[in-house]
């Protein structure tokens, strides 16, 4: 009978601690809001999924120099992969150069062009469709592939907050009020009335 009372206390002990909400200290780290926005404290780890701290990279501008992601910080970024052969590539593109001119002050589009066909085909693609957002170079030698998850299918697209935390992960074009419904959760509406 003994026995059987302390294994009983012993469960209760361990279900009370279970509805006490005890976690990890990485599971306790990061807490997902509205629209797959999260906020992270310091100890948040890099990795691919909504939550997360975005893996930092530094890949070739095709504007000139070079493009490190952690730069950004202070403002929310959208980072698309993608290229010149794909359709929904090409069809999701415009809706992110609306985006990017919309919530410039507080959004930065990043294109992630993997340049199957060469570079110089993404820039003629870039200035023949106005693209003006910023637009690196996929570079075999770079791990950005595997740090965001191993990218399976393009378009493959995160929103990044302020803090670096990605917010949301997007694979396929996806149509315009789906970004955009999740830039303003992310940024607010700070579109400009007239």
């Amino acid at each position: 009978m003994k026995v059987l009372t302390q294994a009983l206390t012993l469960i209760l002990i361990l279900a009370l601690a279970l509805i006490a909400g005890c976690g990890s200290d990485t599971e306790n780290a990061v807490e997902a809001e509205t629209y797959g926005q999260a906020t992270a404290t310091a100890a948040a780890p890099v990795g691919s999924t909504p939550g997360a701290m975005a893996p930092d990279f530094t890949l070739k501008n095709l504007a000139g120099g070079n493009l490190t992601l952690s730069d950004l910080r202070g403002k929310a970024v959208i980072v698309d992969f993608w290229d010149t052969w794909c359709p929904p590539c090409r069809k999701a593109l415009p809706h992110l150069e609306e985006l990017s001119q919309t919530y410039g002050d507080d959004l930065v589009v990043v294109g992630v062009a993997f340049g199957r066909e060469g570079e110089a085909k993404v820039n003629a693609y870039i200035q023949e469709h106005n693209l003006t957002f910023e637009m690196v170079l996929f570079a075999e030698t770079s791990t950005i592939l595997t740090d965001f998850g191993g990218i399976q299918s393009i378009p493959t697209t995160f929103l990044i907050d302020a803090n670096g935390v990605i917010v949301e992960k997007w694979v396929g074009g996806l149509d315009k009020a789906t970004y955009e419904k999740a830039v303003v959760a992310t940024i607010g509406d700070k579109t400009k009335t007239s």
